[in-house]
């Protein structure tokens, strides 16, 4: 069955379709979406299932944890050890943005998202979409890349991989998106070996 597929531009995100693609998230489903750097994957950060499908639809046999948006410093505080003041200044000074965190994760954190060493990767993405979709869901979500592990990201909508589109619950069909640098990833680990 072949997933609904919605349009998007940062004009159009009426607050019907940031209700769809957020109910569609917290009742465990998978979303395509244009993120502020590639086409990528959400999912509830919270949800084994959806991580697990996750997996399976990039084609990663060993499973491994997924960066998570969060929508700033108490919601990260949630999930990692934000309590170094070098950690929030960089957060107060480069959130949001296209920084990634690599923090040592709490105890709380669900498993599925912490790394064998400990850690868990956060983000909070400065795009509109995520901004509201991270709002209305109020919990962090893991995101990815849209495509198939160890190939290339995709900036154009027509170009994403059928396999891909046809694995999810939703998918938000932004076009083309503008040529984007990477997010950058920055592990902070004060005092850990």
């Amino acid at each position: 069955m072949s997933p609904r597929i919605l349009s998007f531009s940062d004009d159009s995100a009426a607050p019907e379709m940031i209700t769809e693609i957020s109910t569609t998230i917290l009742a465990g489903g998978v979303v395509l979406y244009p993120s502020d750097t590639v086409y990528g994957i959400l999912c509830r950060a919270d949800d084994p299932d959806a991580i697990d499908r996750v997996h399976l639809m990039k084609g990663i046999g060993e499973p491994r944890p997924f960066i998570l948006l969060v929508n700033g410093l108490p919601m990260a505080e949630t999930l990692a050890d934000c309590r170094d003041p070098e950690v929030r200044e960089i957060i107060r000074l480069r959130w949001p943005g296209k920084l990634t965190l690599v923090l040592p994760a709490l105890s709380g954190c669900p498993p599925q998202v912490t790394g064998s060493d400990g850690t868990v990767a956060l983000r909070h993405p400065a795009d509109s979409l995520s901004e509201k979709l991270l709002e209305e869901c109020r919990i962090p979500l893991v995101s990815t890349s849209a495509n198939l592990s160890g190939r290339g990201t995709c900036l154009d909508f027509q170009q994403l991989p059928h396999r891909m589109i046809e694995s999810v619950d939703l998918a938000v069909n932004g076009g083309i998106l503008p040529l984007s640098s990477p997010s950058t990833i920055l592990k902070l680990l004060r005092g850990r070996t």
